[in-house]
């Protein structure tokens, strides 16, 4: 006599497991909310060294990086965001030049490449310069350029495209009051 398949896999504890392997009543495995956005503008034309990259050249215009945190994502924004701190990510040597102008938080994206690209399919948009941000993958880079300032729904747009929700993945940062 056949019946739903039983178990957690090892056929040990006799809960019954639906057509798609979980436990009956267990919530499916969501991504964690780890990615972040942080814009940026370069008025002119510059050149700046950048950590292991050297000497890159930035094009005026808007530029959005593209990061994440495992844990502690809004520290991690909030450290983007402060001006006097020592130079340790690609990121770090573009902002002590170019103050972050305003973050994101980003939901459900399948991760900072994902994301990246997503941005630079945007009309208006491109990857510069090669390899920013990526030191620990191998894609094209984590730093998009933009012709003109993007919009919430922009990013919104490209969270979709990335595997994020069709609402909501896009959320403003905002600092929190101090003692707060």
């Amino acid at each position: 006599m056949s019946g739903p398949a039983v178990g957690r896999g090892d056929g040990e504890s006799g809960v019954p497991v639906a057509e798609t392997g979980r436990a009956r009543g267990a919530r499916p495995r969501t991504p964690a909310p780890r990615l972040y956005l942080v814009l940026t503008y370069v008025p002119r034309r510059s050149a700046l060294r950048v950590g292991s990259l050297g000497a890159v050249t930035l094009e005026r215009g808007w530029y959005a990086y593209v990061g994440s945190a495992v844990r502690g994502r809004r520290a991690r924004v909030a450290r983007h965001l402060a001006l006097d701190k020592p130079l340790r990510w690609h990121a770090d040597y573009l902002f002590a030049v170019f103050p972050a102008r305003r973050a994101w938080l980003v939901d459900g994206a399948s991760g900072e490449c994902a994301l990246a690209t997503a941005l630079a399919a945007l009309p208006g948009a491109e990857r510069r310069p090669p390899r920013f941000g990526a030191g620990d993958c191998r894609c094209a880079g984590h730093l998009v350029r933009f012709g003109r300032r993007p919009l919430r729904r922009d990013l919104a747009v490209a969270a979709h495209a990335a595997g994020g929700p069709a609402q909501g993945a896009v959320r403003r940062y905002a600092l929190r009051p101090a003692g707060s």
